[in-house]
């Protein structure tokens, strides 16, 4: 989407402030997140690049589907595209949400990059 190419262009990714502003409820869940770092692209820090997360779970994710970020507990922020499933998800993939179970460990956060970004106050 443009917004986050844009998003990309500007910064590259970077590390968000892990204080109560950033923190994020996970709908339909008992659990909120906070938000480590969002990728980039070629940033020399193989922990903090798309392309090489992309490249080690491309088994795991969705159809139309890029891993955007992680939070403290080490699940992943998910972008889906394009498609009816459209948006951003956070992705439990060590099940750490009371709810989560295998197959049933991803969220919807936000219909857009923009409308997430403002769940950041990163406007």
């Amino acid at each position: 989407p443009k917004e986050y190419i844009e998003f990309l262009l500007k910064y590259n990714g970077g590390i968000i402030a892990k204080d109560e502003e950033n923190e994020i409820i996970i709908n339909d869940t008992s659990g909120k997140i906070t938000l480590d770092v969002l990728f980039g692209i070629n940033t020399g820090n193989d922990a903090s690049d798309i392309l090489v997360w992309m490249k080690e779970l491309s088994e795991d994710l969705y159809e139309n589907a890029i891993v955007i970020g992680d939070e403290l507990g080490h699940g992943k922020i998910v972008m889906i595209i394009e498609g009816e499933d459209k948006g951003i998800y956070y992705w439990d993939a060590f099940n750490q949400l009371e709810e989560s179970i295998d197959n049933e460990n991803t969220y919807w956060i936000a219909d857009d990059f923009s409308e997430f970004l403002k769940l950041l106050n990163f406007n």
